[in-house]
């Protein structure tokens, strides 16, 4: 019995941490290390490891605090989330937060103390993105034109920064196109899921770009945000005289993600009824970042070959 009640447990610890989402959140937390390290061998470093476990550790305290500030919302159309919180149970939840938390700041500070400021400082930065993006008396996610902010931000900016800052004191033009490609063309393939939630969210008070532009011009932003991933390729084409044909290869494979990628966040508004071509394509998002975020990372591991 107490094995059974432990599976359930984990199963929907699981489900309100996006697991099937952070499966593809591996290159997000180590891509900024790869591209500002020489030695492939530095990846072993303690403060590296530390920082990874950061990332993905601030990443399921950010989704079990959304899943547990959205339970109204999720009942209304992803009950297999609601019926999670309502599983584990709220308060254990809470309790689940606090231990999160005070992970989180232990790391934070280990950082800290090694010599890391920066980014420490974007770490807790990042921290409260997650918590304003779901948390009263913040709750940006339903603040208009800001609330992509957090996620655009916190999630798909502030990773990489943090990471290519362990081992750089600047930030090269060609690395900042990087990071902005990189959080442009994530968030493009987010902004499908907020379709998805058009209707829920107006329902309770949630005001996203969605509401604000529309669907099909939210919809159209998505498409130009996606096609923006082609930024991420600009480090690699500026070494291109150095190197290797495995990595042109990969080059090539990582164009070919984003543009298949893009090629179906555009296919979204080819219907009469965008919210449910939304809710159609948006369990595809996991995918798309599968096909986009890897072949980048691949690439990036290629250029130590």
């Amino acid at each position: 019995m107490k094995i059974l009640k432990f599976k359930m447990f984990f199963s929907n610890f699981l489900k309100i941490s996006r697991a099937n989402i952070q499966v593809a959140s591996l290159p997000t937390a180590i891509l900024g290390i790869l591209l500002g390290i020489t030695n492939v061998g530095i990846l072993s470093n303690l403060s590296v490891i530390i920082y990874v476990i950061l990332f993905f550790v601030s990443l399921t305290f950010a989704c079990n605090l959304n899943c547990l500030c959205d339970l109204n919302v999720d009942e209304k159309y992803k009950t297999y989330m609601s019926n999670a919180v309502k599983s584990i149970g709220v308060r254990n939840i809470k309790i689940i937060l606090v231990l999160e938390l005070i992970i989180i700041f232990s790391l934070i500070f280990y950082l800290f103390l090694e010599g890391y400021v920066f980014t420490s400082l974007i770490s807790l930065l990042g921290l409260f993105f997650g918590i304003s993006y779901s948390m009263e008396p913040f709750r940006i996610k339903k603040r208009g034109i800001l609330s992509p902010l957090p996620v655009l931000i916190g999630l798909y900016t502030l990773p990489i920064l943090g990471g290519w800052f362990l081992f750089n004191n600047s930030l090269p033009p060609h690395i900042l196109l990087f990071v902005v490609g990189y959080a442009l063309m994530n968030e493009g393939f987010t902004l499908v899921n907020t379709c998805e939630d058009y209707s829920e969210d107006k329902e309770e008070g949630i005001r996203t770009w969605a509401h604000v532009f529309g669907l099909e011009k939210t919809l159209l932003i998505a498409f130009i945000f996606s096609i923006a991933g082609i930024l991420c390729l600009i480090p690699f084409l500026v070494r291109l005289n150095s190197i290797s044909p495995i990595s042109y290869l990969m080059i090539i494979i990582s164009f070919f993600g984003i543009m298949c990628a893009s090629k179906e966040v555009y296919l979204v508004r080819n219907d009469n009824n965008l919210e449910e071509s939304a809710k159609k394509y948006a369990p595809k998002m996991r995918t798309w970042f599968m096909m986009t975020r890897y072949p980048l990372l691949f690439t990036t591991l290629s250029l130590f070959l």
